[in-house]
């Protein structure tokens, strides 16, 4: 290291220099529009012009003392992105380029010793000069703007006779051993040269102390053992040692390297990843590195120190850095915290040629030298989402580089996959890694067909998944900033994010005014949120129930102008109770399974799929009560406690004591069996279950389930209900109501009042007109414009003030009652015709407001027009009308307000 070093981090200005009209520093000193620099700090603060890659030029002057001239020295930068020229004095000393890794530049004797020093450095970011996707720059440009400038700390100092280089501090897997090697600079390859170690175990005493010949190689291995009594690191325990090496020649020191570290291990049997040989389950969040403010990712230690401490009361346990390196300090951070970090190096989309392969080697190999020490890091990727742009030799190369230089890390070339997305089906990876994003009912089936148990036995950890995009409070955001953040404005020059149509956030408060919406900002908000958390909640719970998941990666930590898919809102806040979200991501989990359900048919047997979440009064209920646990020691003597409850009145319980449940361990409990209550209208009941121990709650969990009672009809009631059952929808329901009749095409439905369709025909049209009253279930084929669109994920789902919406319990939120009726259709608003909306879907990044279930009137009668699955069939969706107990009390609903209208004459 250097020593008497000197940061320069003061005192710094810059010149905008987009025309390009300099070429020389002398040319650009001259200039008068220079102005103050933060330094470290990106350049990008400073200027509205986000798309400019540059050239900026920044310059310092600075004094170094007097007693260096015959002593040789550097300039360390630990960072600027992304190429830069270097001028000290008037002359050219050196060039730069990749961001992400530090370098350093030796001036020689252009310095001037107790004199004044002019420091001048040209540079571009990745643009136009360097392609962003030839020029790692990662997805920060996606998130918000690739950042430019000096943004890391520089120092400059003198270079010891002889120098500790590349130091790489191991804990071998027999968690005793640490094995130290580095490269010895300068003129250590004289006689008289010696390492010694002082090693501080974490309480601060002394663990070895010891002197280690130096031989005449440029590469030094020492080894240290630390002992008998070793305390081992972990996200429960994040034991830090502190080692101290010093260079001496001929007794004296000459220079000195220390490190905090950890005694940990990350090793891999069949499908389990293991961290100092037990199970760990990795609870991670996604970060892109975007901090708005900043816009170059350079929090401060006590920021990241506040952010880290938040996830953790979230239960979260890892950081997964995205296409993007971290300043040093999360690193320490980390280490010192307990979090892992799974390392993502900045290759999206990548133009693959030779100069990108050579760039990639390269800059690769002095990101991972500089951070593999670090003991935090327990996962790499090479690469996210990776398409056919990148080949199998290169993918391959730089699989093997990365485990050279990590040692043998646990790695994977393309965190997402080949499979996901039109890349490499060869894999060089120790782990299966996917992004899934989808709807609840979708699960099911991706996680049973991909790392199928037929597949090469491996861990699986989610690299990314399971977004939910809320509704942001613009009203409350801005209130707070007093103005609207560069991130949220339309000028695409300033947010660079606003030239794709995809997310327009920058746009919700001018779209949101044009749509005809009876919801305040914050019914709004408080529906987003608690409709995030039911998809979380289901999702996590199902995915727990996987044991070969070892853990995943949520997108994301804090809303940006890309998503409002994060658990932090736009101040790195919790938008949900952290104690809560324990709930669903702690180290120990409660989650229930349900029975399966087969039934003959067509000559075969098949697998019914049904509703868990939805029942009608009296059946019997069958949850398993299951315990993922992940803790740091195995849990004894501890006690399920179960009951059911309404209104918070506990009216059936259980419990069921636990002798020993092991760490790694997911293992059915008890089945809290329970025969629902009966009643006349739609009840919650709740299922809630506690894991008790000595010491006190160890994991809650609860699940909110609907009896939904049949309508009782009378036999004119009935009479008066036409079944069109040509395409099968209603033909189980009809079955199931003696007294239906059959809609005919002719003329033979005299006294029909409601006709239940899921066609529409001319014949249909007319029978409205005349006064008659429909619902109609809109596919795709008939009358209605339709477009396609997820259900749970990127919207909201509003319910509006109408008596077949008033009936149905909904809550105003998307919770598991709509499990069943869930769908990827929805009634283009814009192409309908007059209308009153029942239930619609704002979609949450483009603001475009669409249709679930309108009233139409069509002449002298009503039409109830839907998308909504009432015969469910998407995924593990209930399989038919007449096993979708939601969908049947939605239509009963809807049956009601048909016939009185009918009735009433207001058809």
């Amino acid at each position: 290291m250097l020593q008497q070093a000197l940061k320069l981090t003061e005192n710094w200005k810059l010149l905008f220099d987009f025309d390009l009209r300099f070429e020389l520093p002398n040319e650009a000193l001259a200039a008068d529009d220079w102005q103050e620099a933060q330094v470290p700090g990106c350049w990008d603060v400073l200027t509205d012009n986000k798309l400019a890659d540059g050239a900026v030029w920044y310059r310092l002057s600075f004094e170094v003392p007097a007693d260096w001239p015959d002593s040789k020295t550097a300039i360390d930068f630990e960072g600027v992105n992304y190429f830069c020229e270097i001028w000290l004095n008037g002359k050219r000393i050196g060039e730069h380029e990749g961001g992400w890794s530090g370098f350093r530049i030796e001036p020689g004797d252009v310095l001037i010793p107790g004199g004044t020093n002019e420091l001048v450095l040209r540079v571009f970011k990745q643009g136009d000069k360097f392609p962003l996707r030839q020029c790692l720059a990662g997805f920060l440009p996606d998130v918000g703007v690739i950042f430019g400038g000096i943004w890391k700390p520089v120092q400059i100092g003198v270079v010891p006779a002889g120098e500790l280089a590349d130091v790489f501090v191991e804990p071998q897997s027999d968690l005793r051993t640490i094995t130290v090697s580095c490269k010895l600079e300068g003129e250590t390859d004289e006689a008289g040269w010696t390492i010694s170690a002082l090693l501080l175990a974490p309480d601060g005493s002394v663990a070895v102390e010891a002197e280690y010949p130096v031989n005449a190689a440029a590469s030094q291995t020492i080894e240290i053992d630390a002992g008998e009594r070793v305390s081992l690191w972990s996200p429960e325990n994040p034991e830090l040692y502190e080692l101290t090496l010093t260079l001496k020649r001929n007794g004296l020191a000459v220079d000195r390297f220390e490190h905090r570290f950890g005694m940990k291990n990350w090793s891999i049997e069949g499908e389990q990843l293991l961290l100092n040989g037990k199970p760990v389950h990795l609870r991670g969040i996604l970060h892109w590195g975007w901090y708005g403010d900043l816009i170059a990712p350079i929090p401060d230690r006590q920021a990241i120190r506040t952010e880290l401490s938040r996830l953790k009361d979230g239960g979260f346990n890892m950081v997964k850095h995205c296409l993007y390196v971290p300043v040093r300090d999360y690193f320490e951070l980390a280490d010192e915290l307990g979090f892992v970090i799974w390392q993502e190096l900045p290759m999206w989309l990548p133009e693959v040629n030779e100069e990108f392969k050579a760039r990639a080697f390269t800059q690769y190999e002095a990101i991972i030298k500089e951070i593999r020490g670090y003991t935090s890091i327990g996962i790499w990727t090479l690469g996210c989402e990776l398409n056919h742009e990148a080949d199998a030799t290169f993918l391959k190369e730089l699989y093997e580089q990365a485990k050279e230089l990590t040692h043998g890390a646990i790695i994977r070339d393309n965190s997402g996959s080949g499979e996901c997305y039109g890349g490499l089906l060869k894999e060089y990876a120790d782990f299966y890694d996917y992004h899934f994003y989808t709807d609840v009912h979708f699960y099911p089936d991706l996680l049973s067909r991909f790392a199928s148990p037929w597949r090469e036995k491996k861990p699986w950890v989610f690299g990314e998944f399971c977004d939910y995009d809320e509704f942001r409070p613009l009203g409350q955001l801005l209130e707070r900033k007093g103005e609207r953040p560069w991130w949220l404005k339309s000028d695409p020059t300033v947010n660079p994010v606003a030239r794709d149509a995809r997310w327009q956030y920058h746009r919700q408060d001018e779209k949101l005014a044009m749509l005809p919406l009876p919801f305040t900002e914050e019914e709004l908000t408080a529906n987003a949120r608690e409709s995030a958390y039911v998809y979380r909640k289901a999702v996590l719970e199902l995915v727990r129930a996987y044991p070969h998941i070892n853990g995943y990666t949520l997108t994301s930590i804090q809303d940006s102008g890309l998503a409002s898919s994060a658990v932090f809102d736009d101040f790195g806040e919790w938008k949900q109770p952290p104690e809560r979200f324990r709930q669903i991501n702690g180290a120990t989990m409660i989650t229930v399974t349900w029975d399966a359900r087969r039934s003959w048919m067509n000559g075969g047997d098949r697998l019914v799929t049904w509703d868990p979440a939805n029942y009608a009064p009296g059946e019997s209920i069958r949850p398993h009560l299951a315990v993922s646990h992940f803790g740091a020691q195995a849990l004894t003597e501890a006690s399920l406690r179960w009951s059911w409850q309404i209104e918070n009145r506990a009216l059936n319980v259980g419990a069921r004591d636990i002798d020993m449940l092991l760490t790694g361990e997911f293992r059915e409990i008890a089945v809290a069996e329970w025969t629902l209550p009966e009643t006349s209208s739609p009840l919650q009941v709740v299922l809630r279950a506690e894991l008790i121990t000595e010491s006190g709650i160890v994991a809650v969990n609860e699940w909110p389930i609907w009896v939904l009672p049949k309508a009782a009809r009378s036999a004119s009631d009935l009479a008066a209900i036409a079944v069109d059952t040509s395409n099968g929808l209603f033909q189980g329901w009809a079955n199931s109501q003696p007294g239906v009749r059959a809609w005919s095409e002719s003329d033979g439905n005299e006294g029909v009042q409601v006709l239940l369709t899921a066609r529409w025909t001319e014949q249909m049209n007319r029978f409205v007109e005349a006064g008659g009253t429909a619902l109609y279930i809109e596919r795709g084929f008939g009358p209605l414009a339709v477009k396609r669109a997820p259900f749970w994920r990127e919207s909201l789902q509003l319910f509006h003030d109408h008596a077949i919406m008033n009936k149905f319990p909904h809550r105003s939120h998307t919770s598991m009652l709509l499990f069943g009726l869930a769908t990827d259709l929805v009634l283009d608003r814009a192409k309908l015709g007059a209308h009153m909306p029942v239930m619609d879907r704002l979609d949450a990044r483009i603001f475009e407001l669409d249709r679930y279930m309108i009233e139409e009137r069509i002449g002298e009668g009503v039409r109830i027009a839907t998308t909504l699955r009432l015969e469910g069939g998407l995924g593990s969706q209930p399989d038919g009308l007449e096993r979708n107990p939601a969908a049947l009390y939605l239509l009963d609903g809807a049956l009601d307000y048909l016939l009185a209208a009918s009735m009433n004459g207001r058809a």
